[in-house]
């Protein structure tokens, strides 16, 4: 009896790590459109096809930002990189705001060359936050795959953000300097609440 008692933990213990090992798998890389929330311009993200889509270079391809026209839309800015997540501003008269967010990376640690988000303003990179620069440096102290705390390790990928990010309409400011604008939102592992400012990429 103790035997079967023995081979049924087994059983179960093999089970939830085959169950949790399936639920590891990342998705293929699939080319996406985004458009921005007034409709003025859109962002098309493809990535370098012609490797394995599962296991090969993650952000390898190009994105390209699209002003739309009366007639034929106007090709304004190209990034050589891939993203699965993007976010876009464009307004009458202001520079195109553009949020890149890094894929889901594996291993079990933050790492400085692995990207978290980044944002670009005009074309041009003004910001650039790591995974390791979200997570901080502080260790684990054991008894997780992660030798870092504040993040949250699987199998074989990890991530540092627990919800989100997500591009909001908030209240900023204070006083008469009170306004409302569109920022990045994100929590990370360990329930932090980040406000990244769009234009610069500081947090609020």
């Amino acid at each position: 009896m103790m035997r079967c008692a023995t081979l049924r933990a087994v059983f179960l213990i093999a089970l939830a790590w085959a169950a949790t090992a399936s639920a590891d798998d990342e998705l293929g890389n699939v080319a996406h459109v985004v458009d921005g929330p007034y409709g003025l311009c859109y962002a098309r993200s493809v990535p370098l096809y012609g490797r394995d889509p599962f296991h090969g270079p993650r952000q390898q391809g190009h994105t390209e930002i699209h002003v739309v026209g009366e007639g034929e839309d106007t090709l304004v800015e190209r990034h050589e990189w891939f993203s699965q997540t993007l976010f876009l501003l464009c307004r009458p008269g202001t520079e195109i705001l553009l949020v890149r967010v890094g894929p889901w990376h594996r291993g079990y640690d933050p790492r400085p060359d692995h990207l978290a988000i980044a944002f670009y303003r005009g074309g041009q990179l003004v910001r650039r936050y790591s995974t390791l620069d979200i997570a901080g440096d502080e260790p684990s102290g054991g008894g997780t795959l992660s030798a870092y705390a504040n993040v949250a390790a699987s199998v074989s990928h990890y991530r540092v953000f627990s919800a989100g990010p997500e591009m909001v309409r908030r209240t900023v400011g204070e006083g008469s300097a009170r306004r409302e604008a569109w920022v990045i939102t994100a929590t990370t592992v360990d329930g932090r609440e980040l406000v990244f400012d769009m234009a610069t990429g500081n947090l609020r």
